[in-house]
């Protein structure tokens, strides 16, 4: 309640006609300052306080609300603050939650996250991750805080692993953004997190045909299906991917001639990458196997085939002749996916 009052001012002071005794002045001009004194001291406590749209002048804007409750309100069109974290997130990264609601990136290397100044215990404080990937080796660590029993999620997490304590998390095969949303009801001493982008572990089913030996990124409990199998990983990426050039295709033999085939191995996976991929009758992306190695060494020629059953490759694909030059990616390793049949009923 305002200090104002103006019971003291005698508005019918002076009387016209009348000569006036000064101590009426006196008196109005001191409930006047003792009255201004009070409106200055109000306002400044008002400019210290109020939430306003504009800075007052001669301020700088801050409705820092330092935890006040404000309750029972209809809002709309929130936002969400955003800070940037860079575009070269690797090593030890602290996230000030007090920065942005949500923090976004990208991720080049191993990373080591830290969280702090968050909001006080007893209020849910929450940072969202949005973080891109350039580098699918890279791994993302979260602080021991970060609760890793059933309850809090993090177990399910898609390619989770516990490393000293603490939850880390590969690259799933080829993902490019990784979404989380960081939790906490006790300044930071426990923390949850959430996916929001990717399933969880238990509800992931990839659409994708993997290679036996999987690609970067596929972890045990890896789930995939196409239009003839279901396939599960059971053991962690481990293979050697090799890039090898593709001079040109030849129907006569249905071969194609590479830079080096002491890099490959009969029966292994290899997957054809480049505009010219078509023009010699493959389809970019698709995984083969190495057929036969016709003329072995540098730029030796082999044959490939579209299928492979108990570990050998079947029937030669059908080349067309082509001068045009393209890519390859063979892999060379353990073979970590298994696969069932699907058939009608």
């Amino acid at each position: 309640m305002s200090n104002i009052n103006t019971n003291g001012i005698n508005v019918n002071y002076p009387v016209p006609g009348v000569n006036n005794n000064s101590q009426g002045f006196r008196d109005n001009f001191a409930s006047i300052v003792t009255n201004l004194n009070s409106a200055g001291t109000e306002i400044s406590d008002l400019q210290a306080k109020v939430v306003v749209k504009q800075a007052l002048l001669g301020t700088t804007i801050n409705n820092d609300m330092a935890n006040t409750l404000i309750s029972n309100a209809s809002t709309r069109s929130f936002r969400a603050t955003t800070y940037n974290l860079g575009n070269n997130i690797s090593g030890t990264v602290r996230v000030n939650a007090s920065l942005g609601d949500v923090q976004y990136g990208t991720v080049t290397g191993n990373t080591i996250l830290q969280f702090g100044n968050w909001a006080p215990t007893g209020t849910q404080s929450n940072v969202q991750l949005s973080l891109s990937v350039s580098n699918a080796e890279a791994f993302i660590t979260f602080p021991s805080s970060l609760m890793i029993d059933g309850d809090s999620g993090a177990t399910t997490l898609e390619n989770y692993s516990d490393i000293n304590g603490n939850v880390t998390i590969s690259v799933p095969y080829g993902v490019t953004q990784l979404d989380y949303r960081i939790s906490t009801v006790d300044c930071g001493n426990t923390l949850t997190i959430e996916p929001y982008n990717r399933p969880r572990i238990s509800t992931a089913i990839q659409q994708r045909t993997p290679a036996p030996t999987g690609f970067q990124g596929d972890v045990a409990g890896d789930v995939a299906v196409d239009a003839n199998y279901i396939y599960v990983c059971t053991a962690s990426y481990s293979a050697t991917a090799n890039t090898i050039a593709v001079a040109n295709s030849n129907a006569t033999g249905n071969i194609l001639t590479v830079s080096n085939t002491n890099l490959l191995n009969l029966n292994d996976p290899i997957v054809f990458t480049g505009a010219n991929v078509t023009q010699a009758n493959l389809v970019q992306g698709e995984v083969y196997y190495v057929k036969s190695i016709v003329t072995s060494g540098v730029n030796g020629t082999i044959s490939v085939s579209s299928t492979r059953t108990s570990g050998t490759a079947g029937a030669n694909v059908p080349l067309t002749t082509t001068t045009n030059a393209f890519s390859s990616i063979s892999y060379s390793g353990s073979n970590i996916w298994k696969r069932i049949s699907l058939s009608t009923w």
